[in-house]
């Protein structure tokens, strides 16, 4: 057997390193932070990486079979790009687009069978299989839709991204160019018959480049699906403010005490006349209030927000947690006496959640 040694053979195999790195970076920091876009995103980068991996094996052994595994891992991308892109830009699963995906994908599938779906291209600088007829088409118009569900996403984020984080957000537009609309075109164009393997290295740069981004600043992630205006810790006795921390404006008047007082009075209303517990969400049109009051002391943390999502609330319950704890077992409570204490713990459990006023 003659193995086709090529120099998109060589660029394609090359480019697993940093396509490898990304997914395990990924993987890591999901695993270590819980957030469900790094999940996502971290299986998009594993289906792109098995393409990469059984095209590179494909044009090696010029096996069509082989190459027709690409397509394959290209479909599982799709939903995992739908998903990361919907934890980012909104608060649930858009199943519009799902259908849509699987209805494109199955188109996919069935072409697939087709005796000519996937031919060598012996007139290549050189020779390597690709996709061919009615399934070429079928192929071109699921990556199409991947890709513009994908940048359509990141560049809603970009838009919506405050100045402070616009460089990383640029940085993700630049990366989504570069593992999806840069290979689109070079498949329209036929520029891989000219440059062998330009497009498996863009997607590997491109990757990496996001993969990077999202680790280094979460914030991208959570610009659109909620807006967190304030977090609050209370006494519920007296109904003083012992902390508070403003991400976004509050565009309302009134002191402190007075919505404080409000919150205790409510409190103490529903406790008297339903007596089922603690108040958790109060909500109003265009915004949630979020509460955890403590069983053993007369502390409350309050959280204001636009919506709640799993991660917002994971992480306001163990912030609130690590505060009840800090003033149960401190004679002169830290929150107290220092409000650093309170930015610690602020900083420890909502890393990322970004100000964008």
């Amino acid at each position: 057997m003659v193995l086709n040694w090529s120099l998109g053979v060589i660029i394609g195999f090359i480019s697993v390193i940093p396509c490898a790195l990304a997914t395990i970076l990924t993987l890591i920091q999901y695993f270590k932070d819980k957030y469900s876009h790094l999940k996502y995103l971290a299986g998009m980068w594993a289906s792109l990486t098995t393409w990469i991996v059984f095209q590179g094996i494909g044009d090696l052994l010029l096996d069509k079979k082989i190459h027709l595994i690409c397509f394959y891992s290209i479909i599982i991308m799709g939903y995992y790009a739908n998903l990361f892109v919907d934890s980012i830009t909104r608060d649930s699963i858009d199943l519009f687009k799902m259908i849509l995906m699987t209805i494109v994908s199955s188109v996919v599938v069935i072409l697939s069978f087709s005796s000519d779906a996937v031919i060598i291209k012996w007139d290549a600088t050189t020779p390597y299989p690709t996709f061919h007829g009615n399934f070429r088409t079928a192929a071109l118009i699921q990556m199409v839709f991947l890709v513009s569900v994908s940048f359509y996403g990141n560049m809603k984020v970009f838009l919506h991204t405050p100045k402070h984080l616009r460089f990383y957000s640029f940085l993700n537009i630049f990366g989504t160019y570069l593992w999806g609309l840069q290979p689109l075109w070079i498949q329209f164009t036929h520029l891989e018959k000219q440059f062998p393997g330009i497009a498996t290295g863009s997607m590997a740069i491109g990757m990496l480049i996001i993969a990077i981004v999202f680790i280094k600043e979460p914030k991208l992630a959570y610009i659109l699906p909620f807006k967190v205006y304030r977090i609050i810790i209370m006494d519920t006795k007296s109904g003083i403010i012992l902390f508070k921390h403003d991400w976004n404006e509050l565009k309302a008047e009134g002191s402190e005490n007075i919505f404080s007082g409000m919150i205790q009075a409510i409190s103490k209303m529903f406790d008297k006349t339903i007596n089922k517990g603690n108040i958790r969400n109060i909500k109003f049109d265009e915004a949630i209030l979020t509460l955890r009051i403590s069983q053993t002391s007369p502390i409350a943390c309050i959280l204001i927000s636009s919506s709640v999502s799993k991660t917002l609330r994971s992480s306001f319950k163990d912030f609130s947690k690590e505060a009840f704890h800090d003033y149960e077992n401190e004679e002169e409570s830290l929150i107290k006496e220092d409000y650093k204490k309170g930015n610690d713990i602020l900083e420890k459990y909502f890393p990322f959640v970004p100000s964008l006023d």
